[in-house]
């Protein structure tokens, strides 16, 4: 699996004081904005678990039913289409998935996460040493959409 990491994250995020410290959270971040994404895709129903909040509010731009409107997933229902592997269905060979950590301060942070299906923005927080994903807004890739960060 390919990661694309953004040069924003390495530049204006970090302190000089702090370089090192925040190198290590903002790689912490990605890796659970991957790891997120990775579970959805190969059905690992732990991996999906450990990286969200279980009061997550996941949104998306489509209503119920294809109606205009916002459609509200939660973390147990996250779980459970990993579970039933409605993401497995969707997996390409050799996809690529983006994540760009856009901002981090103490405890909390905001990336982007890009798949050949999704369009997605995270925001996470940092709760008993761990960083897990609190809130999420999605909005479908039409498959004409080129590239990853558009």
């Amino acid at each position: 699996m390919f990661v694309a990491l953004h040069p924003i994250c390495q530049s204006l995020i970090c302190i000089p004081t702090a370089r090192a410290d925040c190198a290590d959270e903002v790689a912490a971040i990605r890796a659970v904005a991957l790891a997120y994404m990775q579970a959805w895709y190969s059905g690992d129903v732990e991996r999906m678990k450990a990286s969200l909040h279980p009061k997550l509010a996941k949104r998306s731009l489509m209503g119920v039913f294809g109606k205009p409107g916002l459609r509200y997933t939660s973390a147990s229902d996250m779980i459970r289409y990993t579970q039933d592997v409605y993401g497995v269905s969707l997996r390409q060979q050799g996809q690529a998935i983006d994540v760009i950590v856009l901002d981090h301060y103490r405890s909390v942070a905001s990336a982007k996460v890009i798949s050949p299906h999704y369009h997605e923005y995270l925001h996470l927080a940092k709760i008993d040493g761990r960083w897990v994903i609190v809130n999420a807004l999605y909005e479908k890739r039409l498959p004409t959409d080129k590239g990853g960060s558009r």
